[in-house]
């Protein structure tokens, strides 16, 4: 780690809100564009430490399927520049949340093509954080014998913007699929995924089985003939609330929606469910889905209740909280009333 006054110039604004916060017992929390804060209660007592300065690419590199970006800047930015090389980095959220590059690590609320496509963190080759402390922690490395030291990149991704700011990351790319498209079956997600041998995202809702399909056109079509499939658009999604359990699981938390008549969208073989349903189904949910092991995150704040911690055992992820901030200087969004 180096010392605040070896940091880039662009990071003045968030170090010296950290140096504030900790002369004035201020809490702070992290916020970029935005898209997933918005949607949960405010931190009670918390003051905003905005990313929207740390934005733009740094450094592209299309032959090696590596870019470098600021955390702060916009996912649709980034996959703009992307494609006019053909290529992606598979971390969207889902369709019209908009969200930055430093957010969908923090959250790590992947979209539905998760199936395919891994975890945000599988994308992740290195993150510059900088801590409550005013320090900078680069981890992780473009190639592999550049890895060393502690992996911060998965520590990071997942945190909520409780270690620190994630200021600079390096992602993998990859090439955008030749064809892509969205289709579906009345068919269970069970049967129809016996039928297929590369699916994108199979999303089960509370009347349909939508499949997303991509790479080579050939593939699409051998795939949607076999499993019967239909064109299709892509399902509505769910904004209330978001639960994740096992995903051997998902089907007993799936069951149970449908016969609460609450509205769902299951990614088949991940584990997260999208729900939208009133205050007390809601509620009811959160319970359901602790039961089973997992957790809900509210997303709409009319739907009342707590946010569900999730990320691994509570008492290691307040200890590595503690090394990282042991002032408290930052809020833990998902626990907010």
């Amino acid at each position: 780690m180096s010392e605040a006054a070896t940091l880039p110039a662009e990071l003045a604004p968030v170090t010296a809100a950290f140096q504030a916060a900790a002369t004035d017992g201020q809490r702070l929390v992290i916020r970029g564009s935005g898209s997933v804060l918005d949607r949960l209660p405010p931190p009670a007592g918390a003051e905003v430490l905005s990313t929207e300065q740390l934005t733009g690419v740094l450094d592209h590199r299309p032959e090696d399927l590596v870019v470098t970006v600021r955390g702060g800047t916009p996912v649709e930015e980034l996959a703009a520049l992307l494609a006019t090389h053909g290529q992606e980095c598979p971390i969207e959220p889902l369709a019209g949340h908009g969200g930055t590059v430093g957010g969908r690590l923090a959250t790590a609320l992947a979209g539905p093509r998760q199936l395919a496509a891994g975890r945000v963190r599988d994308w992740v080759l290195r993150v510059r954080l900088v801590t409550p402390e005013c320090r900078v922690a680069t981890a992780g490395g473009v190639t592999v014998k550049d890895v060393t030291g502690y992996d911060l990149c998965r520590l990071a991704t997942g945190s909520w913007g409780t270690l620190g700011v994630i200021a600079e990351v390096t992602l993998k790319l990859r090439p955008i699929p030749t064809q892509s498209a969205w289709f579906s079956t009345e068919r269970p997600a069970t049967s129809a995924l016996a039928d297929l041998y590369r699916p994108a995202a199979v999303v089960s809702t509370a009347d349909a089985t939508y499949v997303h399909l991509e790479e080579h056109p050939d593939d699409v079509t051998a795939q949607a003939t076999t499993a019967g499939l239909t064109p299709a658009e892509p399902p509505r999604w769910p904004t209330t609330a978001r639960a994740a359990v096992d995903p051997a699981r998902l089907a007993e938390l799936t069951d149970w929606a449908r016969r609460s008549g609450l509205d769902l969208a299951a990614f088949e073989g991940v584990g997260v469910c999208l729900l939208d349903g009133d205050a007390e189904t809601i509620s009811a949910a959160a319970a359901q889905v602790a039961a089973l092991g997992g957790g809900l995150l509210h997303l709409d704040p009319r739907a009342g209740g707590a946010h569900a911690p999730s990320g691994g055992p509570t008492d290691m992820r307040e200890r590595v909280r503690a090394a990282f901030d042991p002032e408290q200087i930052l809020t833990d969004v998902r626990q907010s009333r």
